[in-house]
C-alpha cells in the first residue's frame, strides 16, 4: 500500500489521525515515516502535546507492521498491547515517526504468526524534530490472522 493511501485508510478508520493531520512520509519494507504538524497537535505551552506525541509512536508502530505484513500478503488484526513513550525534551516544530522492523525477531514473528495465527512483536520508534530525537516509543503489537488470510499467507 502507497503512503498516500495508508494515509487515507488511517484518516477513513480512526478519525483522530485526520484530525493530528498525520502523514504516512514513506515505507521501504523496512522502515516507516509517519508526521504530524505542530499547528494540529499544540498545547497550551505552543509546543506538542504530549498525547499527540505518543499517539504518533504508536501509530508509526502499528501502521508499520500492518503494511510490512500486508506486502507479505499476510491479512491481520493488529492491536497495540503495551505502549511506553519517554519525552526528552519539548517539541516546538513539526515532527515525525521513524519506526524500523526488529531485524530479529521479525521472521520469527512472522512464522509465529503463521503458525499460531497469533504473535506479538516489539517495535522501536524514535520521534524527531529539527533533526534531534524528541521522544522514543516502544510498543508491543498483537496480531491476529484473519481467517481468508490463511491461503495468501502460505508463501
Amino acid at each position: 500500500m502507497s503512503p498516500e493511501a495508508l494515509t487515507a485508510q488511517l484518516h477513513a478508520t480512526i478519525p483522530l489521525t485526520a484530525a493530528m493531520a498525520t502523514e504516512v512520509r514513506s515505507f521501504d519494507g523496512q522502515r516507516l515515516e509517519i508526521s504530524a504538524p505542530l499547528d494540529a497537535n499544540r498545547n497550551l505551552h505552543g509546543t506538542a502535546f504530549g498525547g499527540s506525541l505518543a499517539t504518533l509512536g504508536i501509530l508509526g508502530g502499528w501502521s508499520l507492521v500492518a503494511s510490512a505484513l500486508d506486502a507479505l500478503g499476510i491479512r491481520a488484526r493488529i492491536v497495540v498491547q503495551h505502549s511506553e513513550c519517554e519525552f526528552r525534551e519539548p517539541v516546538s516544530a513539526d515532527f515525525t515517526a521513524v519506526s524500523e522492523l526488529p531485524a530479529a525477531e521479525w521472521p520469527r514473528f512472522v512464522a509465529t504468526l503463521r503458525r499460531h495465527r497469533r504473535a506479538r512483536v516489539a517495535i522501536e520508534t524514535t520521534i524527531v524534530a529539527e533533526h534531534r530525537t524528541m521522544a522514543s516509543h516502544r510498543g508491543r503489537y498483537a496480531a491476529f490472522l484473519e481467517a481468508d488470510s490463511e491461503s495468501r499467507s502460505a508463501a
